[in-house]
């Protein structure tokens, strides 16, 4: 089946509007799955992807009424008070006859963001469901939830795991690749940061010493200055006090080189060439699954943990890697194959 993209639209967290730059931070892992949406249905025409942070103006709004089916992809969005864009309503979804399409979303993973949906979520997620076979989550949590709280929508639920796991290496190829002549770290600087990001760049310098080690920012919080690199050479460690530069400031000093991709695009083409993944961006971990390479994923909150369960890869104590790196990858390539049985019966149903 070839769906008319010509037809669709996507709303995507991916894209910041200009009204919230300073205040929220592009994560190149929504890009990452606006990317793995796109193998599945096929690329998204030009001037029809939106995002879900504000109301659309009137000419996006004309765009996304428009539309066939407006796709809404994203990570670990869904909570208590989820809805599409801000302040939409299930009537307003009803009046202006919007097909949206949830597609590989999530929980939302922190303690207090999940507790019971609002009323008026029940009434969106209804609204939503009226008009679709099916909606698409990202893992067994998630559908739980739904289904526990929304029993009647139980038979349009589909466990389909995040589309980005998804690509043909994982998929048809015979083994992962034991190559380590290049590893990426990833960092995410949320919370108390330092002792778990800062215990996986010493693990990575001791276990792979003579690869080129590289640490690649997802969310870059502070943007390094053009003398960062010269500084980090002359000045002592006790001097930084921006803790994020404090943390490239360790890396650097370990042997890593970082790296600041501007797009998604710029970052899956950086990691062509990166061999082994270590670190706590969900995202770069279920990509490096994707190509057939080895990765290893740090526990941060909840957000993971329904993925880990299901494809059956191990959420890492940065005190404890040597204990993973012999994991078995075929455990997740046999569940990743199983349950894209799913994710097909999704988008076969998809129509425009």
């Amino acid at each position: 089946m070839t769906l008319d993209t010509s037809r669709i639209s996507v709303l995507t967290p991916y894209l910041i509007p200009e009204s919230l730059r300073g205040r929220k931070v592009v994560n190149l892992g929504d890009g990452f799955i606006l990317r793995a949406i796109e193998r599945r249905i096929g690329e998204v025409v030009a001037g029809r992807c939106f995002t879900p942070r504000i109301a659309p103006d009137a000419a996006a709004e004309r765009v996304i009424r428009g539309s066939a089916l407006v796709i809404l992809g994203g990570a670990n969005q869904l909570n208590d008070k989820y809805t599409i864009w801000p302040r939409l309503t299930a009537d307003q979804i009803r009046e202006r006859r919007y097909r949206f399409v949830p597609f590989g979303i999530g929980i939302h993973g922190e303690p207090g963001y999940t507790d019971g949906l609002s009323q008026a979520t029940r009434d969106v997620l209804t609204a939503v469901h009226e008009q679709i076979a099916y909606s698409s989550w990202r893992c067994p949590r998630t559908v739980d939830f739904l289904k526990a709280q929304m029993p009647e929508l139980a038979s349009k639920l589909l466990m389909t795991g995040c589309p980005v796991i998804y690509d043909s290496p994982l998929l048809d190829s015979s083994r992962f690749t034991h190559d380590e002549r290049a590893v990426a770290v990833t960092v995410t600087e949320r919370g108390d940061f330092w002792d778990r990001e800062s215990a996986t760049i010493d693990f990575v310098a001791r276990r792979f010493p003579r690869a080129r080690r590289f640490m690649v920012l997802h969310q870059n919080y502070s943007p390094p200055g053009p003398l960062e690199h010269w500084r980090h050479r002359l000045t002592p460690y006790r001097s930084v006090q921006n803790q994020y530069e404090r943390l490239r400031w360790y890396a650097a000093k370990r042997g890593f080189t970082v790296i600041t991709p501007r797009t998604a695009d710029d970052c899956l083409h950086f990691y062509r060439n990166v061999d082994v993944h270590v670190g706590s961006r969900l995202h770069a971990h279920l990509h490096f699954l994707s190509q057939n390479k080895r990765t290893f994923l740090v526990g941060v909150d909840e957000r993971a943990t329904g993925m880990a369960e299901h494809f059956g890869f191990p959420l890492c104590d940065p005190a404890r890697f040597d204990a993973h790196m012999d994991f078995d990858f075929e455990i997740v390539r046999a569940r990743a194959i199983d349950t894209f049985a799913t994710m097909q019966q999704f988008v076969s149903a998809l129509t425009c």
